[in-house]
């Protein structure tokens, strides 16, 4: 029987998601145990025994590590522990170089770009001090989306009505010496409370559905957002599964913004911990399909 370990950090509102996750698991008679990154105690040795240290005790290295739900994904234990999985020889799910690109926002930009040239994205740029309320407004305009580069579930977004807003914002942020790289985004209104994520497991897309909420300009589900499967075309499937691979995703998901055309797409961001609210969904409305790709997608995904 394989031995895996969901690696997650404060997972006390995801409860239902990390029962479900081990009951998807154990249908594949896979062992799994929710493992806090905290708890491993990272060990440097030339003499590597396959064991690991969990709170000082000692037990076998697993099979696989599986990154569940983890905010802090720029901690620095967080990325210690990943790294000592990773030259253990476990497979990892996914590795620290997927998880840093996916969450540089900017620099997950440019890779889209690379490997799929052409792929339409929100203008952005990355705030410094040499980049100007007048470079900003001739290049972005307004309203635009204020984030935090490496925020999650919805958070460290704002949308920017004003010049002079922005620079009230950006004043306050710069005498509390915020400490966080910020950006500006173009702000696509065309897709204001909604979005569409795919999720992409081993190669092949599980899942995708749209994101909306009514009543604020952020469709995450964590910010009082719901789903509904979305049919994605054939183009947007194909585009989400070469891009999860020029990252290196195992699991991930990309989200897209609507253009202003039913057929045209704004690449939002990219994920490497994407979630499991979308198959609690499924499990609740029977929608054994997409519960039988995930299965199918748990098993290659965890074979060496």
């Amino acid at each position: 029987m394989k031995e895996g370990f969901l690696l997650v950090g404060d997972y006390s509102a995801f409860e239902k998601e990390m029962e479900m996750s081990k009951q998807l698991f154990s249908k594949l008679d896979i062992d799994v145990r929710l493992v806090d990154f905290n708890d491993v105690n990272v060990v440097a040795s030339d003499n590597p025994d396959g064991k690991v240290y969990i709170k000082g005790e000692e037990v076998d290295c697993p099979d696989f590590v599986f990154v569940v739900t983890v905010d802090e994904r720029d901690d620095y234990k967080f990325r210690a522990v990943l790294r000592m999985f990773e030259t253990l020889g476990v497979n990892c799910i996914n590795t620290v170089d997927a998880i840093e690109k996916a969450g540089d926002k900017i620099y997950s930009f440019q890779i889209a770009n690379q490997f799929v040239p052409g792929i339409k994205m929100p203008k952005t740029i990355l705030i410094s001090p040499d980049v100007s309320l007048d470079m900003i407004e001739e290049q972005i305009g307004f309203p635009l989306v204020l984030k935090i580069m490496d925020g999650n579930q919805g958070k460290g977004v704002t949308l920017i009505d004003s010049r002079e807003e922005l620079k009230n914002i950006l004043n306050i942020i710069n005498a509390n010496e915020f400490g966080q790289e910020l950006m500006v985004q173009e702000a696509i209104l065309s897709s204001k409370g909604r979005d569409i994520r795919v999720v992409v497991g081993a190669g092949e897309v599980i899942h995708s559905f749209v994101r909306y909420n009514d009543k604020d300009f952020k469709s995450n589900l964590h910010q009082g957002g719901s789903l509904e499967t979305f049919n994605a075309p054939q183009s947007l499937i194909d585009e989400s599964i070469k891009l999860a691979d020029a990252f290196g995703l195992k699991y991930g998901s990309i989200d897209y913004l609507f253009g202003e055309s039913e057929d045209e797409f704004y690449l939002c961001e990219v994920n490497s911990v994407p979630g499991t609210t979308y198959l609690l969904n499924a499990i609740a409305e029977g929608d054994n399909e997409i519960i039988n790709r995930a299965l199918s997608a748990i098993v290659r995904m965890t074979q060496n």
